[in-house]
């Protein structure tokens, strides 16, 4: 078992909470997307190289997560590839396993959720950074024309909305 498999399967939800305190997972989160950052060459390091690259080691660790048949501390690092950026990626799903509470029964594929959805804060977050930083106007969405026949009712308590 590697250290960091012991370092964070040894300790009850509690004293992680301690340690990592409550944003921990999101922690780890950060420091993977700024591997991710750090691994880009400095000629393609912008935006969308970025956001391939979180997404494609994103993918890959979920990917590898979802197809743990039982939670221990061996299958947690197994077909882990050895950059920091999965490091990082795999320590916040482990830290997200461990950090639930025990008492009423954990449900591992409730990680994938947490951890996608602090992914998606954290992308959110550099996205918004981005802007504020480089001056660039948030995309438009497009939008469209609603004409008479596309417009659809919509039914509330058994009635129609006009």
């Amino acid at each position: 078992m590697s250290w960091e498999a012991f370092r964070l399967t040894s300790k009850s939800p509690s004293e992680l909470m301690e340690v990592m305190s409550p944003n921990g997972v999101d922690h780890l989160i950060r420091e993977m997307l700024m591997a991710c950052w750090r691994f880009l060459p400095p000629e393609n390091r912008n935006m969308a190289s970025w956001r391939k690259h979180a997404d494609d080691v994103f993918h890959r660790n979920m990917r590898t997560w979802r197809t743990i048949k039982k939670p221990t501390p061996q299958a947690f690092f197994e077909n882990l590839l050895p950059h920091p950026e999965d490091g990082f990626m795999r320590q916040a799903l482990v830290l997200s396993w461990m950090m639930l509470p025990r008492a009423g029964g954990r449900v591992f594929a409730d990680v994938t959720t947490i951890v996608t959805s602090i992914y998606q804060r954290n992308l959110d977050a550099w996205e918004s950074d981005n802007r504020t930083f480089t001056g660039t106007k948030p995309k438009a969405k497009k939008s469209t024309k609603v004409t008479k026949s596309t417009k659809k009712k919509s039914v509330k308590n058994g009635k129609r909305k006009k």
